[in-house]
């Protein structure tokens, strides 16, 4: 079998045997010096947000240092990919790494989407495996804005520690007595350590990885996660983590669903001084462009060949949702008889009516939600 992987930037393509694949082999770093190890991972329905935030990294990438950017990759278009390729500078290198490969070795169904999330936000679980040659390499959700360099985060010190990340913004939370519940439910002793999972710093040549992939899939099997693969990592990493400045994963809506925490003149602070944006929360700002910080990714979104797709996308989902509250009634109607087909059909027919309920669903849920 042959895998390709394709580093774009530098004009190559690689042919990589099944011996040098990401089952058996590390991937090697791109550049021999200056090398800064990134991760980000997308399937094709969200390369325009990947688009932005990686024309955010190349905005600011320092003149001196070389970007090895690896994708996993869940199914982007080779048409995609062209367009992404037009975009990277010259000390920039992406490559795409089939991480589908990696789900041979274990129990898929244990992935599950939920709500906002992909089955593509488990992925990074997999950098131990594959980044395993690296000394440093960091995770990057989509969602996020890159307003910095990254040099002064990738050379951080982390001592002992096998990762470093920024405490999530519910560990600000007025309302602690949840925050603390949900701590309990998943074996966290300490609410304050817990992190959030979009900007992770990995030291992968320092974790084993087949006892941290034992104990992921052991949590997946027996554990009820709201934050899915966020509760895994906080999990395994509570005592060999490091907690650094907030200003690296400034989580936009801290101020917001605390308007309270604004009296905090560090948090204030954090906010003009972030180096990197994390969109957080289900109000992105390609769908709420009125929201704080919603602009500057705009700014970046204007800059990349996927500008009129991100428009056109979100604009047809307000003229759905439009359609969908004037005929709300209609809306309902066939949501409910599709429910009641669902329990009285079989095999093909079945599948094919539960397709149409789940997409029916979440248009009465968006609904739902204006009404209320």
């Amino acid at each position: 079998m042959v895998v390709t992987i394709k580093k774009i930037g530098m004009g190559k393509t690689y042919q990589v045997t099944k011996e040098d694949s990401v089952l058996n082999s590390a991937i090697k770093p791109a550049f021999a010096e200056n090398n800064l190890g990134l991760v980000l991972s997308a399937d094709k329905n969200y390369v325009p947000y990947l688009a932005v935030t990686l024309q955010s990294i190349f905005d600011n990438a320092a003149a001196g240092y070389n970007y090895d950017i690896l994708i996993f990759d869940d199914g982007i278009t080779d048409c995609q990919k062209s367009l992404l390729k037009d975009m990277a500078k010259k000390n920039c290198s992406v490559r795409y790494i089939n991480v589908k490969e990696l789900l041979k070795e274990i129990d898929t169904t244990l992935f599950q989407a939920r709500g906002i999330w992909s089955v593509a936000t488990f992925y990074r679980l997999f950098i131990p495996k594959i980044m395993k040659s690296y000394d440093k390499v960091l995770y990057l959700d989509c969602d996020v804005l890159v307003k910095d360099s990254l040099v002064d985060l990738l050379h951080l010190d982390l001592a002992d520690k096998q990762i470093a990340a920024v405490p999530d913004y519910m560990t600000f939370s007025p309302k602690l007595e949840k925050v603390k519940r949900h701590m309990d439910e998943i074996g966290v002793k300490d609410y304050r350590k817990y992190f959030n999972a979009g900007v992770v710093l990995f030291r992968p040549d320092k974790i084993d990885y087949e006892r941290f992939k034992e104990s992921f899939l052991n949590i997946l099997r027996n554990k009820k996660l709201s934050f899915l693969d966020q509760d895994v990592l906080n999990i395994i990493f509570e005592n060999r983590s490091c907690l650094i400045d907030l200003g690296w994963n400034y989580q936009y809506n801290l101020l917001h669903d605390y308007p309270e925490l604004q009296k905090d003149k560090d948090l204030a602070l954090t906010e003009t001084q972030a180096r990197i944006i994390h969109y957080t929360s289900s109000y992105k700002p390609w769908s709420y462009p009125d929201y704080p910080h919603a602009a500057e990714w705009w700014m970046a979104a204007r800059r990349t060949p996927f500008y009129e797709e991100i428009i056109y996308k979100n604009t047809r989902t307000s003229n759905i949702l439009l359609r969908n509250l004037v005929c709300r009634w209609r809306l309902i109607g066939r949501f409910m008889l599709l429910k009641l087909l669902r329990v009285i059909t079989f095999g093909r027919t079945n599948r094919k009516i539960d397709k149409s309920y789940n997409e029916i669903k979440k248009q009465v849920s968006s609904v739902k939600r204006v009404l209320n």
